[in-house]
């Protein structure tokens, strides 16, 4: 908040998935591994595509940059992803919803005029099925999808006060098919193509120049581990074998 203070309210909120299967994990590996068995590996990667990120940002892929904070947590399958807030120097705010498609996006390509970048959305950019397609959906709550999802047909990008943009996402006639699911603009989280397509991995770009709860934002990315409470009883107690049961830490981020 101090940071908030000092600049203004973060203007891109940023989160990155470690891919398993880059190929610079890959070709690391012997061929009867995978990247589960070489969790050192896995961290290292993901640390140099996360330096390339942040000096992409630095040298003004969004535009002059003033400040940036992160956090790195992992995953219960234990991959990294990294949050991350950029806060833009004032001659680079984000001002119209031009700029917002110019930068996002939150629809499927065109499988036709751009094949790689539709493959990798339909790879790591979409949610779902859930709601009325797959009720047993998890985060389903009171037969609606606690995460928002899928979400309403879009002609164009609008600006929301007090949450992330409401981004374009028409009803085309574009639809993907996966395993008896159907995903159309509805169920796209949104990107950036050029990070997605440089990057190769899950990568979720929001706009949050107007998001107004910047304590929600701060809270998140500072929020830690999953916890959980537990009670030791008895008589005699063995303090390490407690502290060791109620640890849990993954093999990569212990590398």
């Amino acid at each position: 908040m101090a940071i908030c203070r000092h600049f203004h309210k973060p203007d891109l909120f940023l989160t990155m998935t470690a891919n398993p299967k880059w190929p610079e994990i890959i070709h690391s590996l012997f061929s009867d591994q995978t990247a589960t068995d070489c969790p050192d590996i896995v961290s290292w990667v993901f640390e140099q595509k996360k330096k390339i990120l942040l000096k992409l940002i630095d040298n003004g892929f969004f535009g002059t940059t003033v400040a940036h904070i992160h956090t790195i947590k992992f995953q219960k399958r234990d991959l990294p992803h990294i949050y991350l807030l950029i806060f833009l120097h004032p001659q680079h705010y984000i001002r119209d919803s031009h700029y917002i498609n110019f930068m996002i996006s939150a629809q499927l390509p065109d499988p036709q005029l751009q094949p790689l970048l539709y493959a990798k959305v339909t790879k790591y950019m979409l949610y779902g099925p859930c709601s009325i397609d797959n009720p047993q959906a998890k985060y389903m709550v009171n037969g609606k999808y606690s995460k928002h999802f899928p979400k309403d047909f879009r002609e164009r990008t609008d600006w929301a006060k007090e949450s992330y943009p409401l981004y374009a996402r028409p009803d085309n006639g574009l639809v993907f098919e996966y395993n008896e699911a159907r995903f159309t603009n509805q169920y796209v989280v949104p990107y950036c193509p050029q990070l997605l397509l440089l990057f190769d991995c899950h990568l979720n770009v929001e706009i949050s120049a107007r998001l107004e709860t910047v304590k929600y934002l701060s809270k998140y990315i500072y929020k830690g581990p999953d916890r959980a409470t537990i009670e030791i009883s008895g008589g005699m107690q063995d303090k390490i074998k407690a502290h060791l049961d109620g640890w849990f830490i993954g093999p990569t981020e212990a590398c």
